[in-house]
């Protein structure tokens, strides 16, 4: 490991409402799943987001990819400003084996956020999971969460992103409700936004590397 980064509050947050160890755990209603099959991302915000500087919940989509492909897009650091909105920066700054330290920085020009994150990769659940890393530079208290990816019979994969973010209430208020708000929304809108680069001439990347394999 890269860091001893010290347990959370947030990290029992993430434990005991987040965790989907299994496909059978992701539960999808009827009108979840039409959504996700008409190409909409679900969206399912923990019901204290929003409240004293904390935003989490899980979002899904349904991206028309073999699984193999969207597990190469979502380790593609070096996309991810282009990728994902609000993303000015990320890049690998080490890796031991399955672990990586990534460098993120978001926002915008006027107000960004730099901070590092512990990624570790599952290969055989098809699990990429991170959390904060406490004694490198971070402008937010905490930050934990996973993507996992579940391959469907018709050569889809089911794409689930699990997280919740603690920011400083300073940061909060200098935002306002109503930036808040949208912060909360796109949180768990970034497996659509993961659909849509995959799914459109971006996706080509991926579909070289699984040939080549």
């Amino acid at each position: 490991m890269f860091s001893m980064a010290r347990k959370s509050a947030l990290a029992v947050v993430v434990a005991a409402l987040l965790w989907t160890p299994d496909a059978s755990a992701v539960e999808l209603s009827d009108g979840e799943r039409s959504a996700l099959a008409s190409g909409k991302t679900v969206k399912k915000p923990l019901p204290a987001s929003g409240r004293d500087g904390f935003f989490g919940g899980s979002g899904y989509a349904l991206i028309d990819a073999p699984v193999d492909e969207v597990w190469a897009a979502i380790a593609d650091w070096g996309s991810y400003n282009k990728m994902f909105p609000k993303t000015v920066a990320v890049r690998e700054v080490a890796r031991r084996g399955d672990t990586s330290l990534i460098y993120m920085e978001q926002g915008h020009q006027l107000l960004s956020v730099v901070y590092h994150v512990e990624v570790a990769r599952d290969p055989a659940k098809k699990m990429l999971s991170f959390d904060l890393v406490m004694d490198k530079p971070h402008d937010i208290d905490d930050t934990r969460g996973y993507w996992r990816l579940f391959p469907q019979a018709d050569g889809k994969t089911l794409v689930a992103y699990v997280v919740a973010v603690r920011v400083p209430m300073g940061v909060v208020n200098l935002l306002g409700d109503s930036m808040c708000r949208r912060f909360a929304k796109a949180l768990l809108e970034v497996p659509g936004s993961l659909k849509e680069w995959m799914e459109g001439p971006n996706g080509n990347r991926y579909r070289t590397l699984s040939a080549r394999r």
